[in-house]
């Protein structure tokens, strides 16, 4: 049996505990963000907070859509709660003002 390999991005910032995350969550974040997934990357200190303000944005979205959905079904995949980790490395990393990296 062959098993699809997903690829796990380490995100590290010098202060701060680090995030691991798959390829499908990373993309996603990235996705939000506006910015491309590479395989190694920085976030510079200047540019977290606008990262962090949009990913803050498109959780709060999440929670409307999701406060308007059914309420019968199970609530799965909410981005706020697989997101928190990441976005905690970025306030801690723009708190610290140091960069995030990233490589897998």
């Amino acid at each position: 049996m062959e098993y699809a390999q997903a690829m796990l991005y380490r995100f590290h910032s010098k202060n701060s505990p680090d995030c691991l995350m798959l390829q499908d969550l990373s993309e996603r974040i990235f996705k939000v963000m506006h910015r491309e997934l590479t395989k190694e990357g920085i976030l510079l200190v200047e540019q977290l907070p606008g990262l962090i303000a949009c990913l803050e944005e498109a959780i709060e979205q999440d929670v409307e859509l999701r406060s308007q959905a059914n309420q019968d079904g199970p609530q799965v995949d909410r981005l706020g709660q697989r997101a928190f980790p990441f976005l905690a490395l970025l306030r801690s990393a723009l708190k610290k003002q140091d960069p995030v990296v990233w490589g897998y």
